[in-house]
């Protein structure tokens, strides 16, 4: 008889197109129908149902966790995530990371819900939080400390040492000098080149990058 449990109901939140990105790259993950198997999306807005290659099956608001299945949530903007996650974690839910697209690296320590992208090349001894996203091709180096449900975009180069806080966003072609410390909440805008330590909750910009106040 086989006694080979099944995979467990691994369900994405958000129907929208990073969700369905996010669903294309797990399909190619070793762990596909072995570990889990994804059954759905959770999302809120009906009207994304006709879109997606699987069934929306309910707002992850309301949702109520099994113990066999597992969520990834597909969200870029951190607030969104933390929003959308908060009522399962609340009832003990699973959030599994998806490693697809990182390179091997060595002494990476990372929380739950974590999100790699493909070609994400990382430095040894780095430690990320929960639900941390690195989009395609960004380099982060030896020894980074990134916070809880920071969102780093692609090609993106964040230089060894760097201590990245919580609900940070790094858009896409920055730079972080190594040893650069970037406050909670800050935003980093495209293609900036950030060579001094970023207070909490501004927006950075240009080349050096200068602290954006808006009118």
């Amino acid at each position: 008889m086989d006694v080979t449990p099944r995979p467990k109901d691994a369900l994405i939140i958000s129907a929208g197109g990073f969700g369905r990105s996010v669903y294309n790259i797990m399909q190619s993950d070793i762990a596909n129908g072995v570990d889990w198997a994804v059954t759905g999306f959770l999302d809120n807005r009906s009207d994304l149902a006709a879109d997606t290659p699987l069934p929306v099956l309910g707002d992850p608001l309301t949702w109520r966790a099994s113990p066999h299945e597992e969520f990834l949530c597909a969200l870029g903007q951190p607030a969104q995530r933390r929003r959308f996650a908060a009522p399962l974690l609340a009832q003990g839910a699973t959030f599994m990371s998806l490693r697809t697209g990182l390179h091997k690296a060595i002494g990476v320590e990372m929380g739950a819900g974590c999100l790699f992208e493909p070609e994400v090349r990382m430095g040894v001894d780095t430690r990320l939080g929960d639900f941390v996203f690195v989009q395609s091709t960004s380099v982060i180096g030896y020894d980074v400390q990134i916070g809880d449900y920071t969102t780093i975009g692609s090609f993106v180069f964040v230089g060894g040492g760097a201590r990245i806080g919580s609900d940070v966003i790094i858009h896409p072609h920055a730079t972080i000098l190594p040893r650069v410390k970037v406050g909670d909440g800050a935003v980093i805008g495209a293609g900036a080149a950030v060579m001094a330590d970023v207070p909490p909750g501004v927006t950075m910009i240009g080349n050096p990058a200068k602290i954006f106040r808006f009118r």
